[in-house]
């Protein structure tokens, strides 16, 4: 549900979030409705200002339990330094606000003689739940980041979703134990239900975003003028799908094509590759490109 604009920036609250905050209602804990608003809005503008600084342009924002989710036009993903940065802004501005909140109350610049626990407990519990490396949270992008410098978007995706995965499976767990002793914890099931909508979502994007991974590149190439090469070898019976897997971001890749008893048959560049993978199908053998050049 989209509820303002900010900066040419659509402002977007996720149905969890409108859920989660009903359930805060029904427990009794109205009462922070307002603080975790603003505490959210500065954890996702924070994100925005990194992805500015960087001169990536933002599109919308979406407020989600635990955080937020910034679109932005371009495919930040397909940079890991970008996607660390920009990932690691949210909780950073959390432990900076938490930091600004104490040091004001030492040097006397707020008026309070005591931290408000919740202000404190909300911030140090978004900082901390994003930083677990789990898709779709901060911390998963992180990881997702670190990884596909090795084994690709696509791959890193995968694993950084199934965490997302086997994390909501540990809350919804944590939430029945609960129940057990007859402790109903609302908050527990939402949060579950949010981390596999949100995961599965990220592990469907995972293939659109690797091919264009090959877009990115030439915009690179033709902004910078070069790119790093990666050299791969593969077997010639090994489908243009799996050699397309193993293609990593900010890297022009040429795959050395062999036989069973690895002899080397021809080169391919990445260009060729994928015009295979377009007019053969993803199913059909690498070595097969060989005939045809």
């Amino acid at each position: 549900m989209r509820i303002g604009r900010i900066f040419d920036i659509d402002i977007y609250i996720s149905k969890y979030l409108l859920l989660l905050t009903a359930v805060l209602i029904i427990m009794g804990r109205s009462g922070n409705i307002t603080a975790i608003f603003f505490i959210f809005l500065l954890h996702e503008m924070s994100h925005v200002l990194a992805a500015r600084l960087l001169n990536l342009k933002v599109k919308e924002i979406e407020l989600l339990p635990f955080g937020g989710a910034v679109r932005i036009q371009s495919l930040f993903e397909l940079n890991p330094v970008h996607e660390i940065i920009v990932a690691a802004a949210g909780p950073f501005s959390n432990v900076l606000l938490l930091l600004l909140y104490f040091g004001g109350i030492q040097a006397g610049w707020l008026s309070v003689s005591m931290p408000d626990p919740d202000f404190v407990n909300i911030n140090l519990m978004l900082a901390g739940f994003n930083l677990l490396p789990a898709l779709p949270l901060d911390g998963g992008r992180i990881l997702r980041a670190i990884l596909s410098g090795r084994m690709g978007v696509k791959r890193a995706t995968q694993i950084a979703s199934g965490m997302g995965m086997l994390l909501a499976l540990a809350l919804a767990t944590a939430g029945l134990y609960g129940l057990y002793y007859r402790v109903f914890n609302y908050s527990l099931f939402v949060l579950s239900g949010f981390l596999v909508y949100s995961a599965a979502r990220e592990r469907r994007n995972a293939t659109y975003v690797m091919l264009k991974d090959i877009t990115y590149k030439k915009e690179s190439l033709l902004k910078e003028g070069s790119l790093p090469i990666r050299n791969i070898a593969v077997l010639s019976s090994l489908p243009l799908k799996d050699v397309v897997k193993k293609f990593v971001p900010q890297r022009y890749h040429y795959v050395q094509v062999l036989d069973e008893q690895l002899r080397e048959k021809g080169c391919l560049n990445e260009s060729e590759i994928v015009s295979g993978l377009l007019n053969l199908g993803a199913h059909a053998p690498v070595g097969r490109l060989l005939g045809r050049l």
